[in-house]
């Protein structure tokens, strides 16, 4: 029987990220009870009863199963980005709230029929980005309402990988959510909006470059054997925005670069009276004028930057918002804010202009 106070959750997909999930629920058991899981895989279910406890006689093969015979508070979903939408909205039908990894969807439309349809049934809809919770990330933010940086002048994001082809999912398919600008992409262009504001972008430009993830891995690297005969995403994204507040972005994404390291996730600001570096996993730096010299600022000390402790943060902010109406950090407008911008990286790449927004 489901405990009294707790979120009755099913989980929806059973895959890699679901772990990741499923160890943050484990921290947070005195506010959530797995009720559910649902895989198309035979084997991710097995996983599931086995690795986390759920009962075999809770565990689907399909949501509308298990909607329909569980009856839970909640779904979170860990699914593959062409099902983000689908499951969303059979789940919010039924009276779920929803958490749903990134992308919040394919499409703007998608987001917003998921976000009106939140808000009809009176929901909590919530985007999976996590780096809001690094300290790093508050760190800038801090620098910012504290008018350190000034005026925001440039910035420049890289999540890019040397030879990082997902061998797994469907990461390789475009009309399956694939590539590393609805990958990787994402979480960079969330996290470089959200130290500067989530200001409003006027007007975008992006090219893709194409053709190593077509050819079998002739090299050493970590995971060579990628789907090379169905690969239809871009290897490297790179692109500009301009924002009305005079912001100017440039982005680059790869999972096939030639680059010295094998992955760079990081990005640099500049302001009118201050600037930082902002690196995944570690310290940032600032850099300002002061005393009459050029100084470098680094923290004495920070809490740990590790996924984990992201991962669990982000789901208590829902399970919180869920069971108490305390503000979500990352309710669907924000993803649906992101997805307006990836829509026109694509829709740029392919007619090769500017896309005005």
């Amino acid at each position: 029987m489901p405990e009294q106070g707790k979120l009755r959750l099913a989980v929806l997909g059973c895959g890699m990220i679901c772990q990741e999930h499923m160890q943050g629920f484990a921290e947070l058991k005195n506010k959530v009870e797995i009720v559910a899981a649902v895989d198309q895989k035979e084997e991710c279910r097995t996983e599931a009863h086995e690795r986390w406890g759920i009962p075999e006689n809770a565990l689907f093969a399909d949501w509308n199963t298990m909607l329909e015979t569980i009856h839970p508070d909640a779904v979170d979903l860990c699914l593959p980005n062409y099902e983000h939408f689908p499951a969303a909205m059979a789940a919010i039908s039924a009276g779920c709230h929803v958490f749903c990894e990134k992308p919040l969807g394919m499409n703007v439309n998608e987001c917003e029929r998921m976000i009106a349809a939140a808000e009809e049934k009176q929901r909590k809809l919530a985007v999976g980005f996590q780096q809001e919770y690094c300290p790093s990330t508050e760190i800038l933010v801090n620098a910012r309402n504290a008018g350190f940086f000034g005026e925001l002048r440039f910035v420049h994001g890289s999540l890019i990988r040397r030879r990082g082809i997902p061998n797994w999912g469907t990461y390789y398919r475009r009309e399956l959510g694939g590539g590393p600008v609805l990958d990787i992409l994402v979480h960079l262009l969330d996290v470089i909006t959200h130290v500067c504001g989530r200001p409003e972008p006027e007007r975008l430009s992006a090219s893709y470059f194409y053709g190593e993830g077509k050819q079998p891995c002739a090299v050493f690297c970590p995971t060579p054997d990628w789907n090379s005969r169905d690969y239809n995403v871009e290897d490297l994204a790179a692109v500009q925005i301009a924002f009305r507040n005079g912001l100017v972005l440039q982005l680059e994404s790869s999972y096939v670069n030639q680059i010295r390291e094998d992955c760079v996730y990081d990005f640099k600001l500049s302001g009118s009276k201050g600037g930082a570096w902002w690196r995944n996993g570690k310290a940032p730096e600032l850099y300002t004028d002061a005393f009459g010299a050029m100084m470098n600022l680094t923290p004495a000390y920070l809490p740990s930057l590790g996924r984990p402790d992201m991962f669990r943060k982000k789901l208590d902010n829902w399970i919180q918002a869920c069971l108490e109406e305390t503000p979500l950090l990352l309710p669907g407008e924000i993803g649906l804010y992101i997805q307006r911008m990836l829509d026109a990286i694509a829709r740029s790449a392919q007619e090769n202009r500017e896309i005005p927004l």
